[in-house]
This record gives C-alpha cells, structure tokens and sequence, in this order.
C-alpha cells in the first residue's frame, strides 16, 4: 500500500472509485465531510457543486456521498461523469459549530479503494483549526491524480464554503438542534473573491531582505506551517524536479539543529517542529510540495527566542538542472495569516551547480514571527548548508554549515566538511 503524507501525489489508474476517510470519534462533537466541484479559479460554479448532508448527489452521480459518521464518511466518485470546465474535487472535513478543533484528533485518514491501495495520512496533533482541506483530486492534462493536503482553516464549513465560493445564510430565528447546520445557500459566480469572515490575510515579499510580521498574541493559536512548493521546469525529464525543504533551528543556546524529511522532528518534543516527509516529484500543474510544522509555543518550549532558516536542496543526483528553473515559493502561514516569499531566483549560468536556495528566515520571540525572504545560493558544487546567527537582533545567514545528506552525516559528508559547523542531532 501506498502511504501519502500532505503534499504527495499518486496518479489515479481507475476513474470510478470509492474514497474512505476514517479518524477516532469526539465525543460530543459532530464532525461533517463534504467536496466540493472546482473550476480552474478555485471556485464553485452554484450551490450544486456542494456534496454535504443536505446534497448527497451531484453532477448526475459524479460525486455522491454514500455514508457518514461519528468516525467518517465514504463517498463514491465517478470522473467519467465530471463536467470539463472542473478542474478539481476537493474533499473537506468540519467541526460543527466550531466544538472542538482537530488537535483533538490524532490524525484523519483517506482511503481510495478502486486504484490499487492508495492511503493518505493527515497528522493533527497541535492543530487549533476546525475546517480541513484533506484531499484534492485533479486534472493533469487527460489524467487524475489525488494530492493530500491538509491545509486548516478557521470557523468550520460557513468559513470553507465561502472560500469556495459559497454564502452560507445562517437561520436568524431558533431552531432545533436538527437544524442547526449551516445551510448554503446561493452560490457567488467563479470570479468571485474569499469574503472577510474567511480571514486569509495574505502578505507577498518578493526582494532581498524584505520582512513581515504574523502576531501571535492569542489564546488556541494554531500551527505554524512552512510550505514549499515547485514546478516541473519543462524539461521534458521526470527524475530532476525533487526538491528537499530544509531547515536549521537556532536554539536559545546557541546551538542548532537540523530538520528533514530524513531528521522530521517532533511537535511534543525538542526541537518542537516536525517535517512532513519527502515528495519527490512535481509538474506545472501539480506542484511538488513540502511541509513543516511548527508548535507556536517553540520559543516557550525552549527557553527563549528561536531562529529558523529554511532552504530548498536539488541533489547532485538529479542531474544538472536548475533549481531556479522550478520556481520554489515557500508560504508561512498561522490563524489565517499567510506571508508568501516568492523571490525570483537568478536563472542561467548564475544557477550552474548550485545545489541550496535559501528562501527565507523565520524568528519567533513568543509574541509574533518575523518573517525575512533571504534570496541566498551556495557556491556552485558545494553541499554546505545554511547557517544562523544572531546579530544585532537579525538572523544573519551564512553557508557554514556542513553537508547533511539523507542518509545523515556519513563519510563523505564527513569528508567535505572538515572545518564547518556542526548541528547538534546529526
């Protein structure tokens, strides 16, 4: 069986199958599964292409929501039957009237029986939001495929189906406890953008050294979430668009720490952030995407203020390819708040051999997270990584650090990095 982590990608073989999504129950709380039918702007076209309670059939049999329950939902799904102006179907899981957030969970599984043995895992732990985007299946020119997402969002499904598109009206007179459930009602047109309520307030730092902040000063706050993403850069190849995201933690003791897909950390424990595991693939219209998380208590579970530099890597293996020719972006997000770094890497021969972009820093003081798009390469055949220290209150980045490969620090690596900083978990 296949194991997806959010983020990877599995291409669909068979157009008709059934979709399982599974997680322990809450006691007291109702949790809702529904998808939901996307145009190529994000949207839906009306209030029919809701499949929820209220609407288990749509689009002639498309997508129909067979069973649901305290532990989850099962729903059949048909492509064949899928208008061509829908891009994706996105499967979304809410807790009711915001009774509880899915921290309570462990995690949320996704089953696809149909197309061989296909399993995504969604971790929860730490996690404030009670909407969650799990899954996404989407056109790849003639193809399916499914991604895994796991993307939260706040205020439950009213908050998710206005992202999409939908007005949810809410009953201005009591009602019985049946029918309390947000009930959609008339769909806004595809151009349509998210309303306010959403509360996706979203920052774009595009220059060297430009900096933002996210504020942190509230009670339940969520995750922190670092995401990478990338495209196919066109080359007709499929075995060089795997990009590594890489972090170095600077502790409050001046000692660092190295986080990957090969070292994924710990929400509960030191160093209080995980990796999400290694997607190793990407196309333009399925970018590749990595994860970190980050618990928002980090400074307070250290000691003190926590510095973070994070870092897109191409192996040596992958061939000559340029990692500015993939476009990494990388996101933060938290409560809401999303600060992009979207730096245009220098291309051509000044990206020949370089195998580590260093996208960004983060530092977290306990009250807010200073977000700074650093924009800095390696020398061209080096393998040292990203280094940080703090200097007059600035994160400042330098590549002394040495090599760390998947398979940790073995001889070779040993060998290249005679003289370099060393982290203190590899």
């Amino acid at each position: 069986m296949s194991i997806l982590k959010p983020g990877a990608n599995a291409k669909l073989s068979q157009l008709k199958f059934t979709l399982s999504i599974s997680h322990a129950p809450i006691p007291g709380v109702e949790m809702d599964v529904s998808a939901f039918l996307l145009t190529a702007q994000g949207k839906v076209r009306g209030d029919g292409d809701m499949c929820f309670y209220g609407q288990t059939h749509i689009e002639s049999g498309a997508v129909i929501l067979d069973s649901a329950s305290e532990t989850g939902a099962v729903f059949s799904i048909d492509l064949s039957k899928v208008n061509q102006a829908i891009e994706k179907i996105v499967i979304v899981m809410t807790i009711h009237e915001n009774r509880a957030v899915f921290g309570k969970l462990s995690e949320v599984t996704i089953e696809l029986f149909g197309n061989g043995a296909l399993r995504g895992e969604i971790p929860c732990a730490g996690m404030k939001e009670t909407a969650l985007i799990l899954a996404e299946i989407y056109r790849r020119g003639e193809e399916w495929k499914l991604r895994v997402v796991g993307q939260g969002f706040e205020n439950g499904l009213p908050a998710i189906a206005q992202y999409f598109g939908i007005e949810v009206a809410t009953p201005e007179q009591p009602v019985s406890e049946s029918e309390k459930k947000p009930i959609p009602a008339k769909a806004k047109q595809a151009e349509t953008t998210p309303v306010k309520s959403v509360r996706l307030n979203k920052i774009s730092l595009t220059k060297q050294g430009e900096s933002s902040k996210i504020s942190l000063q509230k009670e339940n706050r969520g995750l922190i979430r670092v995401i990478a993403t990338w495209v196919d850069n066109g080359d007709k190849r499929s075995d060089n668009d795997d990009l590594d995201l890489r972090a170095g933690i600077l502790l409050p003791n001046g000692k660092m720490h190295w986080l990957a897909a090969s070292h994924p950390g710990s929400l509960d424990s030191a160093p209080f952030a995980r990796h999400l595991g290694d997607v190793r693939q990407a196309t333009k219209n399925a970018p590749g995407t990595e994860i970190i998380e980050i618990n928002p208590d980090i400074s307070k579970r250290l000691g003190g203020q926590v510095g973070l530099v994070f870092s897109v890597y191409s192996a040596i293996s992958n061939g000559p390819v340029s990692i500015a020719s993939l476009k990494p972006v990388m996101s933060i997000e938290n409560d809401g708040n999303v600060v992009e770094c979207n730096y245009t890497f220098p291309g051509g021969k000044a990206a020949n051999g370089v195998y580590t972009y260093v996208i960004g820093t983060l530092d977290i003081d306990g009250e807010s997270i200073s977000v700074r798009l650093s924009g800095l390469t390696s020398q061209p055949g080096s393998e040292d990584t990203p280094w940080i220290e703090r200097k007059a209150g600035i994160l400042e980045v330098s590549f002394d650090g040495a090599p760390v490969f998947k398979s940790g620090r073995n001889l070779f690596a040993r060998m290249i990095g005679v003289g370099k900083k060393g982290y203190e978990n590899v």
